[in-house]
C-alpha cells in the first residue's frame, strides 16, 4: 500500500479544467520527494527562455505546468515554490572567475 501520493497543479490549464493532475503513488519519502523535484526541474527548463532567476520564477509562478504537492503520512517537508525558487537560483548562478 502506498504511502505518499503526488497530485500536481498545472498552472498553465488552471483556466480549461485541467488544474489537477495525478503523478503517482510512492512507497518511500525519497521516492515521493525525487519525484516532486524531478517535475519542478522538467518544467524549470521548459520555460527556458528566462533572463533571470526572478523572470524565471514569474514564469513558473504563471505558467508552470508542474507544482506538485505531496500528501501522505508523515508529513513530508516539500514545497514546490521554494525549490523552484532554489533551482532557479542556482541556473542562473555565475561561477566566480578564477
Amino acid at each position: 500500500m502506498a504511502r505518499y501520493n503526488i497530485v500536481s497543479i498545472d498552472n498553465a490549464h488552471v483556466d480549461k479544467g485541467g488544474a489537477r493532475v495525478d503523478r503517482g503513488e510512492f512507497e518511500s519519502p525519497e521516492a515521493a520527494l525525487g519525484r516532486a523535484r524531478e517535475l519542478v526541474d522538467a518544467a524549470l527548463l521548459r520555460l527556458g527562455s528566462a533572463a533571470s532567476a526572478h523572470e524565471l520564477m514569474a514564469l513558473y509562478m504563471r505558467h508552470g505546468s508542474e507544482v506538485p504537492m505531496i500528501y501522505g503520512e508523515p508529513r513530508l517537508d516539500f514545497h514546490a515554490y521554494r525549490y523552484a525558487r532554489e533551482r532557479a537560483n542556482a541556473m542562473f548562478l555565475v561561477p566566480p572567475e578564477g
